[in-house]
């Protein structure tokens, strides 16, 4: 149901017109799920019209064939050649959506996503003037390490959130946060997918970015934001320049199913600097594509210059005024021990040690975060590090639901074929 949104959130309007206006569009097409594509000129995108070229020779996430743990690789809403596209030299912009809000939201509480102000609570310079995070709960691989980059495999499920109902803002993730803490605020670029009515207008699994200048204190232009709602990000996947189109709030299916087929997908954030320019970027990589990069000149050094701290796992945002009461599921929902075909993933997981492309094994150590200090934590995460198997490091996480007692891992020959 679509509400009257200039009367109920006239700021949230008025902000929206002013995006659509300042856009280039040449052509707007429908996605299958019914999300609006503005298609503008890929060199619309920045104020002196070039466009960076994408990391050359990178180490993508390799899929391989492993017989005892097979996994499929999930496919995107524009895979399908019948979906109707923009003509050559443009890019898609997701529009965002607020015709579903139900209530006043201020802009600057508009999609605002502060849980990464607390992920890492070891950080240096956290300070008691940071957003508070209340509602957010972690279950996190967590590395302190000085690095330029991450990459690795997120199984897709398509968890169920806003149980109890509460505000209806409620979300479920699963991602990657890359932080610098050289600034007084800290500085994080994040990736993943996400189960999120709010954002997402349904409760299907979708692409992610997001990024903060600025410690999650605002989003707007240059400083913040989920996708492309506000200027950053900058979409370089089109038929013209990769042969397929993903952009950040894409729809995306199948999803795993518990006790039968398991899908992911392949993201990889790679800090590189063109060699003709000189330019250095923040790129992403999914399922081997080349989606778009945020420019390193954002960050004003700090982030733009290295990582400090890696993390990847699941979130859950709960709305309630408890959030401990939260029944939302992390990945399958089930727990981490539930382990293959129960239990959400995250696999042959990576960092980049150098500015050369060079990756290494990750070797973090899981912590689990709960909404209130001292609360209850229906989360959990299960470590393989450095594992000798074709699965790298790897780890499980999800909750609430119990599970009777803890699988045993199966195990997994080395000379199998991988995917």
């Amino acid at each position: 149901m679509e509400n009257d949104q200039t009367t109920l959130n006239p700021q949230l309007s008025a902000w929206l017109l002013a995006r659509q206006a300042r856009l280039k569009i040449v052509k707007t097409t429908t996605t299958p799920s019914g999300k609006t594509l503005d298609w503008v000129p890929i060199e619309s995108q920045t104020a002196n019209g070039k466009i960076s070229a994408p990391p050359s020779g990178a180490q993508l996430p390799e899929r391989k064939l492993d017989m005892e743990r097979p996994v499929n690789a999930t496919k995107f809403e524009l895979d399908d050649a019948g979906v109707e596209q923009g003509p050559p030299g443009t890019v898609p912009l997701l529009r965002p959506d607020i015709s579903k809000l139900t209530r006043n939201i201020a802009l600057a509480d508009f999609h605002s996503k502060k849980g990464g102000s607390r992920v890492n609570r070891q950080r240096h310079n956290l300070q008691p003037t940071d957003p508070d995070p209340a509602g957010y709960f972690h279950c996190t691989d967590s590395q302190s390490v000085k690095s330029y980059g991450w990459d690795g495999f997120l199984s897709v499920w398509a968890p169920s959130i806003n149980s109890p109902n509460g505000n209806g803002e409620d979300h479920s993730i699963l991602q990657v946060w890359l932080q610098n803490y050289s600034k007084p605020k800290l500085q994080s670029l994040e990736g993943g997918w996400t189960v999120d009515n709010s954002l997402n207008g349904n409760t299907q699994p979708h692409l992610f970015t997001y990024y903060t200048v600025n410690g999650y204190t605002q989003d707007g232009d240059d400083e913040g934001g989920y996708n492309t709602q506000h200027k950053g990000f900058v979409q370089y996947s089109s038929q013209s320049t990769t042969g397929k189109v993903i952009y950040p709030g894409i729809q995306f299916g199948p999803v795993s199913v518990l006790g039968g087929a398991q899908y992911d997908i392949s993201m990889k954030f790679q800090l590189y600097r063109e060699p003709n320019t000189g330019e250095l970027n923040w790129w992403l990589n999914v399922q081997g594509i080349w989606v778009g990069y945020y420019p390193a000149s954002l960050y004003n050094g700090g982030l733009g210059n290295n990582v400090d701290w890696v993390g990847s796992g699941g979130e859950i945002y709960s709305g309630l005024a408890n959030p401990e009461q939260t029944k939302d599921q992390m990945g399958s929902g089930k727990q981490a021990s539930a382990g293959w075909t129960q239990a959400a993933f995250l696999r042959n997981l990576r960092v980049q040690s150098d500015m050369n492309g060079t990756m290494v094994a990750n070797n973090g150590s899981g912590t689990e975060d709960a909404a209130t200090p001292g609360g209850a934590d229906p989360y959990t995460i299960d470590m393989h590090m450095n594992s000798g198997s074709t699965w790298g490091s790897y780890f499980y996480v999800g909750g609430p639901t119990a599970v009777k007692a803890p699988a045993k891992e199966q195990n997994v020959k080395e000379d199998a074929n991988v995917s």
